[in-house]
């Protein structure tokens, strides 16, 4: 494997361990989406290897964009149209993926987590689909990965709210697929990585194939709903209201202008 800036990547027989390496929030750029798409790819191409544990260092998982300093953000022409386009990548690899919630997943860190086949987290996660507080329309996918891992109206609570949901309700509504305490989450995960490395890993790759279907085409077909959504909610004043009340950790007053 090849080495990363902000990524380490290690493959213990059958199992690849990908962590995140920003703590203690993880934010994410397209560099950092890059790279983890990167090395699923690589990953893809190593035939001993056949599952993929996601987790990261810190205090989070992923805590979304850095709004004060993400120059995606700040370039409103274009928001996110570099990142979307790595976030593709995700979707179009084969290896099944668990990640490992110790923390929050917040806006595009909650997308980041969706991409995996499966979540384990601790009572500590916390998962948001905070977009309608900043004033603007989700992404990374999320408006195709959400309503498919919970509900459709489990998702539409989630993101007309943008509440936050704990490890425990997670696991209630099936957005967590496991519950184990934070020290106990990567043995949890390795676990499961290991029971489902002892199948055939031919025809775990061609079952979850025929399960996730099209799902990244819809992925690609989305994000550039979402992109140009993200567009004209971007000219707004709620949209400016909101990324400075969460700057600020108010609670935004939204004028509909």
């Amino acid at each position: 494997m090849k080495s990363f800036d902000d990524i380490t990547v290690e493959i213990d027989g059958n199992i690849a361990f990908v962590e995140i390496n920003r703590p203690p929030n993880n934010f994410f750029d397209y560099l950092l989406i890059q790279q983890i798409a990167d090395a699923y790819e690589e990953i893809d191409s190593i035939p001993e290897c056949r599952i993929i544990i996601l987790s990261s260092e810190g205090k989070n998982f992923c805590a979304g964009a850095n709004f004060g300093q993400d120059e995606d953000m700040l370039d409103k022409s274009v928001p996110y149209a570099k990142l979307y386009a790595q976030a593709v990548r995700l979707f179009k690899t084969k290896k099944p993926v668990i990640a490992v919630i110790q923390g929050a997943a917040i806006g595009g860190g909650l997308g980041l987590a969706l991409s995996a086949d499966f979540r384990i987290a601790s009572p500590e996660a916390r998962f948001s689909a905070n977009f309608a507080k900043l004033g603007f329309h989700p992404g990374f996918g999320s408006s195709v990965t959400l309503p498919r891992v919970v509900g459709r109206q489990m998702a539409m609570d989630m993101l007309f709210t943008a509440r936050r949901v704990n490890g425990e309700e997670a696991f209630s509504i099936g957005l967590a697929d496991k519950l184990t305490q934070k020290e106990n989450l990567m043995k949890e995960a390795i676990n499961f990585a290991e029971e489902i490395s002892s199948s055939a890993p031919m025809a775990v790759e061609s079952i979850r194939s025929t399960l996730r279907g099209n799902l990244a085409q819809q992925v690609e077909e989305i994000v550039d709903w979402e992109l140009s959504e993200q567009v004209r909610l971007q000219k707004t004043e709620d949209f400016k209201a909101g990324i400075e009340a969460s700057l600020k950790r108010e609670l935004p007053k939204f004028s509909r202008k």
